[in-house]
């Protein structure tokens, strides 16, 4: 243990301190960052319609097949 402490002398300890406290709190606001937009994500309510499509997925190809019958329609009328 002495050999450690003869090694690293206090000058260069705090001249150390700053940048590694600067590191640390980058790192911090980082995984904040990245937990809050998780959250976010997480908690952001899908509308009405999203939900019922995601539901039923099969409904996109039955709306595909009726537009062109349902087009027709409309120009005749």
């Amino acid at each position: 243990m002495k050999n450690v402490k003869s090694r690293l002398d206090r000058p260069d300890i705090k001249e150390m301190a700053p940048r590694a406290g600067l590191a640390a709190i980058g790192a911090l606001a980082v995984v904040a960052a990245a937990v809050g937009f998780v959250i976010y994500k997480r908690r952001q309510r899908r509308s009405l319609m999203k939900r019922l499509q995601d539901a039923m997925p099969e409904m996109d190809e039955i709306r595909a097949s009726l537009r062109r019958p349902l087009e027709r329609a409309v120009k005749v009328l």
